[in-house]
C-alpha cells in the first residue's frame, strides 16, 4: 500500500471510528488540538450519514419517532459502514437490519416500509428503456405468440407485505394517523415508473403478481397460459391474459426488446 492509500485508509477508519494512527500524521495548530479537530469529522461524517437515511427513508424516521429513530442510526452505522462510492446505496441494508435487530424486529411493518421506500428508490432509478406498443404486438404472426417472452421494464419491482406497510407509508405521507399494522391476508404491490416516467405504486391481486413475477423469469407466453389453467376455463385464458397485457402497456410496463 502506498503512502497515500495508507492515509486514505487510516482517515476512513477514523470515521468508521475504529482504531487510526492518522493521529501521527496531523500537524498541530491553531486553537483545537489534534483529537478535538479530528472529532469534528467524525461528527459530520456521522450527521452526513444519517442525512442520508433521513432522507431517504423520511416517512419510516416519522413513524419510528426522534428516539428510535436516533436508535436505529446508531445501530446501522454501527453494523453497516458506508462501503459504496454512492451515498444512494448506503442504507440498501437497512430492511435487513430492521428484521434481524430487536427492538425493531418485534415490529415488521418497520422492515416494510423500509423495504417499500428503498423499492420506490430502486423504481426511479432504473435505466429507460424503450416501451412495447399495441402495433408491435399486432404485428406478431399467430404461430409467434406461444413462443412470444414480454419484458417487463427495468423500474418494475414486485413485493409482497404481510403489514399495512404501503397504506401507512402513504397515512403517514399525508399527514394522516396510519392504520394498524397487521393484515390477516398478504397484499400484493407492483412499483414501477408508468409511461410518463412518474414512480408509481400499485396493489394487485395474487394471480397478477404471479404472472408479473413469470414474465421476470422470461416465461413464454404457452406457459402462463398453462399457469393459469386451474383458476380460469381453457377458452377464456388467452383472451384473460391479453386483456391483462394491454393493461401492462397501458402502465407502461413492458419494454419494446420483448418482440
Amino acid at each position: 500500500m502506498n503512502d497515500l492509500a495508507k492515509l486514505q485508509q487510516q482517515f476512513m477508519d477514523l470515521l468508521q471510528g475504529e482504531n487510526s494512527d492518522i493521529s501521527e500524521q496531523i500537524v498541530q495548530q491553531g486553537q483545537l488540538n489534534t483529537q478535538q479537530r479530528l472529532s469534528i469529522y467524525q461528527s459530520a461524517y456521522k450527521i452526513r450519514l444519517r442525512a442520508v437515511i433521513e432522507q431517504d427513508h423520511e416517512q419510516l424516521g416519522i413513524y419510528l419517532g426522534d428516539d428510535l429513530f436516533e436508535m436505529m442510526v446508531d445501530g446501522y452505522l454501527a453494523l453497516h459502514p458506508s462501503t459504496h462510492t454512492s451515498l444512494r446505496m448506503f442504507a440498501e441494508k437497512l430492511p435487513n437490519y430492521l428484521t434481524v435487530n430487536t427492538p425493531f424486529s418485534d415490529y415488521p411493518i418497520l422492515a416494510d416500509i423500509a423495504k417499500f421506500e428503498r423499492l420506490l428508490l430502486s423504481a426511479f432509478d432504473a435505466c429507460d428503456k424503450a416501451l412495447l406498443n399495441v402495433s408491435e404486438l399486432e404485428s406478431i404472426e399467430s404461430q409467434q405468440w406461444p413462443h412470444l417472452i414480454l419484458k417487463l421494464h427495468p423500474s418494475v419491482q414486485l413485493v409482497v407485505f404481510n403489514t399495512l406497510a404501503v397504506e401507512s407509508w402513504q397515512a403517514i405521507k399525508e399527514k394522516h394517523t396510519p392504520p394498524e399494522p397487521r393484515v390477516s391476508e398478504p397484499r400484493f404491490w407492483v412499483i414501477a415508473r408508468d409511461a410518463d416516467r412518474r414512480t408509481q405504486y400499485l396493489s394487485v391481486d395474487a394471480q397478477e403478481h404471479r404472472l408479473l413475477n413469470l414474465l421476470k423469469q422470461n416465461t413464454p407466453f404457452a406457459q402462463l397460459c398453462e399457469s393459469c389453467l386451474n383458476e380460469l376455463p381453457g377458452d377464456k385464458i388467452a383472451g384473460f391474459l391479453i386483456t391483462k397485457i394491454n393493461q401492462w402497456l397501458e402502465r407502461g410496463w413492458l419494454v419494446s426488446e420483448s418482440v
